[in-house]
C-alpha cells in the first residue's frame, strides 16, 4: 500500500491541498495537523534525522502517521500499522 505524505521528507516544505487561499471549514483541522507536524519536525522531537509524516491511506481514507528516517526514507514506525489498514479495507 503506497501512502503519499502530506509533507515531504527532508525538505521541510509542506505540500497540501489545504493551503488554498480560501479555506473551508473542513480544511481547518487538516491545516492544524500539518502545522503541528511541521513544528514537531523543526524541533527534532522525534530525534535527529527523523521526521513525522501525516497522510491519508488511499484505500481506507484513514489518517496515517509515519516516522521516517530522513537519510534512507525508511518508515521506522507507523500508526495505524499496515496490518490494521489492510484489515479495515477487507472489512469494507
Amino acid at each position: 500500500m503506497d501512502i503519499q505524505p502530506v509533507n515531504s521528507v527532508g525538505s521541510g516544505a509542506i505540500m497540501s491541498t489545504a493551503t488554498a487561499s480560501t479555506p473551508s471549514n473542513s480544511d481547518v483541522p487538516v491545516r492544524q495537523v500539518i502545522a503541528a507536524i511541521h513544528d514537531v519536525n523543526k524541533s527534532e522531537l522525534m530525534g535527529e534525522g527523523r521526521q513525522v509524516s501525516f497522510a491519508r491511506d488511499p484505500d481506507t481514507h484513514k489518517p496515517v502517521i509515519q516516522i521516517i528516517d530522513e537519510s534512507t526514507g525508511e518508515v521506522l514506525d507507523q500508526l495505524p500499522p499496515e496490518s490494521f489498514l489492510k484489515l479495515a479495507e477487507q472489512l469494507k
